[in-house]
């Protein structure tokens, strides 16, 4: 079972001229926060490097293909407020310590609404306090297009309920295994 360790960070106020978005018309999110898995560091390496079971995992997900050890394309359709997006695009493992840590880069677009999305996600495994593994994470996603014309705040809580579906989803599928 995953355990949140509650540690998300607070709301931009806009107060910030930091938080405001950029005048090119590209949006910006950061998520951080981590998660505890009953699943020993390699075991829960294995699933999020899979394709298959990350197709299972990430909403939305069409298909998910491993390319090469490093690269993936992916297929998502994803109901972003009024938005539909179909993002096709590839992802790659920029940096990876198996089982310990992976730094994933990634873009994806979405032909109907002109939506580019890239992603910068890092994450990193550790012994859990409490439970097998600690997967700490921090994501910066930057998009541009149709759905930049969404407030963050009509997106943020989106893409935020898909995160913890992704690890509640990997959870269950590490659970299933055992």
């Amino acid at each position: 079972m995953s355990h949140p360790d509650d540690t998300r960070p607070e709301e931009p106020t806009g107060d910030d001229p930091e938080e405001s978005a950029v005048d090119d018309g590209v949006e910006r999110l950061e998520f951080a926060d981590a998660v505890y898995i009953d699943a020993e560091p390699e075991a829960l390496w294995a699933c999020l490097s899979d394709p298959e079971t990350l197709t299972e995992c990430v909403p939305g997900a069409d298909a998910i293909e491993r390319l090469s050890e490093r690269r993936y394309s992916v297929e998502i359709t994803r109901g972003v407020s009024r938005l539909t997006v179909s993002l096709s695009g590839e992802a790659e493992f920029v940096e990876m310590d198996p089982p310990d840590h992976v730094v994933t880069s990634a873009s994806a677009f979405d032909s109907t609404t002109g939506s580019e999305f890239d992603v910068l996600a890092a994450m990193e495994i550790q012994d859990g306090d409490r439970h097998a593994s600690k997967l700490a994470y921090r994501a910066e996603v930057t998009y541009s297009g149709g759905a930049a014309t969404l407030n963050p705040s009509v997106l943020r809580p989106i893409v935020e309920r898909d995160i913890d579906t992704y690890f509640a989803n990997l959870t269950a599928a590490i659970e299933s295994d055992d």
